[in-house]
């Protein structure tokens, strides 16, 4: 780097921000989102060191002498592979894929159904005087196994609403996280057309200033022309 380079880059104005971030969890990654709107690819830089952390930075030029950069640093988890660390930019947000190791990932047991048990038929010991006896106690096992096989499907039927309502619990839950990071970028984008606006009236006072004093200086140039001329001329009026 020359000396020239150097110096310029000490006569900068950095205006550091924090962007917002969050995380997205899966059975196989890890993914952090960074919302940078107003960046372009080249003016990003994604690293990760021995330590196991991620380290993210960007700055971008303003004007001539003023630049707005960030960084930020996360842990990389323990389960996460860094030889496979990607990263995707589109639409002013950062992906960071963080794949997790294979012996890591959560592999979905395969449910198992379970035969309902059959119940213990009890025997009955029969009398002799009571020939109905027989009668009562076949209609009793009859009777047994069918409320069990009913219980059995009640159950079911009950962990079954209860997986759908988890679902939709998990459906609303990552609604209002979407809404919050587009509700982050817009204000991001507001905020940088603002700052774009007070730039340019920065400049045109300042055109403005200009112009004002290069014109009070020709006039004093001409004034001062004018009074010369005025002496010089009743100088040569005296002589003769």
């Amino acid at each position: 780097m020359s000396f020239d380079q150097k110096t310029r880059e000490a006569d900068r104005i950095y205006d550091d921000f924090e962007p917002p971030s969050d995380w997205d969890h899966d059975d196989s990654s890890d993914t952090v989102i960074l919302m940078i709107p107003g960046f372009m690819k080249e003016q990003l830089r994604v690293q990760v060191t021995s330590t196991r952390v991620l380290r993210v930075s960007g700055e971008r030029q303003m004007n001539d002498k003023k630049w707005r950069r960030f960084r930020k640093e996360f842990s990389i988890p323990s389960h996460s592979d860094t030889s496979r660390v990607a990263a995707k930019f589109e639409a002013g947000i950062l992906y960071v894929k963080l794949p997790k190791l294979i012996n890591q990932q959560n592999i979905a047991p395969t449910p198992t159904q379970q035969e309902p048990q059959k119940p213990q038929q009890q025997t009955i010991p029969q009398k002799p005087d009571t020939p109905n006896t027989d009668h009562v106690s076949d209609q009793k096992k009859h009777q047994e196994p069918k409320k069990d096989i009913e219980e059995v499907s009640e159950k079911n039927e009950k962990g079954k609403a209860e997986e759908s309502r988890d679902d939709e619990n998990g459906k609303m839950e990552k609604r209002p996280v979407t809404m919050e990071m587009v509700s982050r970028q817009r204000q991001e984008y507001v905020n940088a057309l603002c700052g774009l606006v007070d730039e340019v009236k920065k400049q045109k006072q300042l055109v403005n200033v200009l112009l004002l004093v290069f014109l009070v200086l020709m006039f004093g140039i001409y004034v001062k022309n004018v009074i010369n001329s005025f002496f010089s001329g009743g100088h040569k009026h005296q002589e003769l």
